[in-house]
């Protein structure tokens, strides 16, 4: 009877470690994004674009930029300029690559 209740505190403190382990796991990318110092910074400017190269995996282009890009089309992200507003830099993966990178510029609104 004693070995029981050594065995069952036993196992509550290997699930209570295991969930505090987990608990420390977190997102790599959001990682990335909070560590900035501003919300905007999250967006991509010229120089970090400038910065990808191909065959840079989408962690890789994601840190350089300070944020995630959003997912367009298959493969395709956008990351929006963070000074000017006025363009968009999208970046093609294969394979989790860069196989091709744009700038596009944004449209204003017609009235």
């Amino acid at each position: 009877m004693r070995n029981y209740f050594y065995i069952k505190r036993m196992n509550i403190s290997i699930l209570i470690g295991a969930i505090v382990i987990l608990a420390g796991c977190g997102d790599p990318i959001l990682d990335i994004e909070e560590s900035n110092a501003y919300h905007w910074q999250k967006n991509m400017n010229e120089t970090e674009f400038e910065k990808l190269k191909e065959g840079m995996s989408y962690m890789e282009v994601v840190k350089i930029a300070g944020g995630a890009g959003d997912k367009v089309e298959k493969d395709q992200y956008r990351w929006n300029d963070e000074i000017l507003m006025t363009k968009t830099y999208i970046v093609r993966f294969k394979d989790d690559k860069v196989v091709d990178k744009e700038v596009t510029e944004i449209k204003g609104h017609k009235k």
